[in-house]
């Protein structure tokens, strides 16, 4: 059995496990919320009940759904122009949305069960390691090397990194070469090395 709601002046698609985007709520992420403006409950192969529609809500049916976070669309341009007119308006917008994660869809007189959320107490189930691709492995155990060569470049001193001092050899300061003298540009003269400044 799924429901159409209505949340925010436009209706969606509520099936028990789906997660559905609306307008922005104000609750918090995490909290639950009950969804009372039901339209239409559908029922599916299996339900044993049957389709009811609302006049213009269902009596006594409502959805429980969880809050599960904030966050915006993508981004719409809104261009306006005037042709001959100089007339050029150019705006952006992105709509406020809370993703919902529908938990349950109640006719009247059902009782809604607790949701068992995880407990911050409880340590996670340890995952099992990931296989590393060849190419991944190779990354992983050059990464200490190219990061001694990254802080050689930036003249990072050996004793604030001592790891790096470990990968790096030692290597001897190479002299710049000297620099050339600047030639004058074509056709400038050189001033008089006389000392002579008025010309006589």
């Amino acid at each position: 059995m799924y429901a159409i709601v209505q949340v925010g002046g436009r209706q969606y698609r509520a099936a028990a496990g789906s997660r559905v985007l609306v307008d922005r709520l104000q609750v918090e992420a995490g909290a639950p919320i009950v969804l009372d403006d039901v339209r239409m409950l559908v029922a599916e192969d299996g339900d044993g009940s049957a389709t009811e529609v609302g006049t213009p809500k269902v009596d006594g049916a409502r959805v429980s759904a969880t809050a599960v976070s904030h966050l915006r669309g993508p981004k719409v341009v809104v261009f306006k122009y005037k042709p001959k007119k100089r007339y050029r308006r150019t705006r952006g917008f992105r709509a406020e949305l809370t993703e919902l994660r529908i938990e349950r869809v109640l006719r009247k007189g059902e009782v809604e069960e607790p949701v068992e959320t995880p407990s911050a107490a409880v340590a996670p189930a340890s995952k099992t390691p990931r296989r590393r691709t060849p190419a991944a492995a190779k990354v992983a155990d050059e990464a200490p090397v190219v990061a001694a060569k990254e802080a050689a470049e930036l003249e990072v001193p050996v004793a604030a990194a001592p790891e790096v001092a470990a990968v790096l050899p030692e290597e001897k300061p190479v002299a710049k070469p000297a620099r050339k003298p600047r030639r004058p540009a074509a056709g400038a003269t050189e001033p008089d090395q006389t000392g002579d400044q008025d010309g006589s």
